[in-house]
């Protein structure tokens, strides 16, 4: 593995929870840190894999040098457009053309003070 990063990194636990209220700010989501130290702007592929269905594989998206974006899921404006769908477990693949770390983070907030953050590093593909 690259001494910064890897260039493909697996999420296989992901869940994007239908919304329980409409609480703007602390609603269920789930987000992917990337981080970029190098140089080059990193060209990143998010592959989602799913139990019943096809899989979507290429939406792409750019992270810039030395930046470090939180890529909100369930918002299709930060994932080209993708929609991901609600409470359906997937999984996912990103690849890029220049080493990155990525970790992975869900938020469940269901009203009623019961809400829960759980966050994790991707495993990397040597």
């Amino acid at each position: 593995m690259p001494e910064n990063g890897a260039l493909t990194w697996l999420i296989p636990d992901a869940y994007l929870a239908a919304p329980a209220d409409d609480d703007p700010v602390n609603k269920n989501h789930e987000s992917i840190c990337i981080l970029n130290v190098t140089n080059d702007a990193a060209r990143v592929l998010l592959d989602f894999y799913f139990e019943d269905r096809e899989a979507v594989e290429g939406v792409a998206i750019t992270v810039p040098a030395k930046r470090c974006p939180h890529v909100r899921l369930d918002k299709p404006e930060q994932i080209s457009g993708f929609q991901i769908p609600f409470d359906v477990p997937y999984g996912v693949r990103l690849r890029s053309d220049v080493p990155i770390t990525v970790q992975y983070s869900r938020m469940y907030a269901s009203g009623g003070n019961i809400d829960s953050l759980i966050t994790t590093i991707a495993y990397p593909v040597a």
